[in-house]
């Protein structure tokens, strides 16, 4: 499989009351049928909720939500919990499972809400759903992991996938694994990156932009000014 590119001016738009954003995968408003996910990675929205604004009730099921708040004071609510205010730099995990009526809002009735969404199958259909609210220490890179996997991650989670964020720095590389049996999708989040693809090819990967990756060997991203990066290890 090649590396397939996902820039930010490419991706469906989200538009509803109190809310805009963007979709890297066919979602809601923005339906695009050569976009339906990437191996187990469904949904990767950038959502921009309004001061104070509250969503309508949306229904989920069997599937693994990790949320990041961006900017802003987050707060949702579902059968699993109610989660209180989560600030810029936190991370939401909801487990759908059998499944559970979701609202998020703003909870800043003075500030626009900025959030980075994803969403993974679950290794195992109608789990109890459940909720958990992390801060990452200083340096902790490792987000979400397989709850019975080794090593341990802020938020042990339903899916075989694993999330990190990672930071570049000036004139380093970001080294991406050969993914002979495995997948990998990389969302900047936000500064640049080049691409050097193993068989030839570069592109300029900014903000919002993002690409995935499989069946290929190991080859590294090249960052003049530093990156921020969501790293989406998949199987394959």
């Amino acid at each position: 499989m090649p590396i397939v590119l996902r820039p930010a001016a490419e991706r469906g738009h989200l538009v509803d009351p109190g809310l805009s954003g963007t979709a890297a995968f066919s979602h809601g408003s923005a339906f695009d049928r050569h976009w339906l996910g990437f191996h187990a990675l469904r949904v990767l929205n950038r959502v921009v909720l309004a001061p104070g604004a509250t969503r309508p009730v949306a229904r989920r099921a069997n599937m693994e939500l990790l949320t990041l708040v961006l900017a802003g004071t987050y707060r949702v609510r579902s059968q699993a919990g109610d989660s209180g205010p989560i600030h810029a730099g936190h991370w939401h995990r909801l487990g759908a499972g059998v499944g559970v009526d979701v609202v998020e809002a703003n909870a800043d009735p003075s500030s626009s809400l900025r959030l980075l969404q994803l969403w993974v199958q679950p290794s195992r259909s109608n789990a109890a759903p459940v909720q958990a609210v992390g801060s990452p220490a200083v340096g902790e890179s490792r987000i979400a992991a397989p709850a019975a996997g080794t090593g341990g991650a802020l938020l042990p989670w339903g899916a075989a996938a694993t999330v990190r964020r990672e930071s570049v720095l000036p004139g380093a590389s970001f080294a991406l694994p050969a993914t002979h049996a495995s997948a990998c999708w990389v969302e900047v989040i936000g500064g640049e990156l080049a691409l050097r693809a193993p068989g030839g090819g570069s592109a300029v990967l900014r903000g919002g932009d993002g690409l995935g990756v499989a069946d290929e060997a190991a080859f590294a991203l090249v960052s003049s000014f530093g990156a921020d990066l969501l790293v989406v290890e998949l199987p394959g």
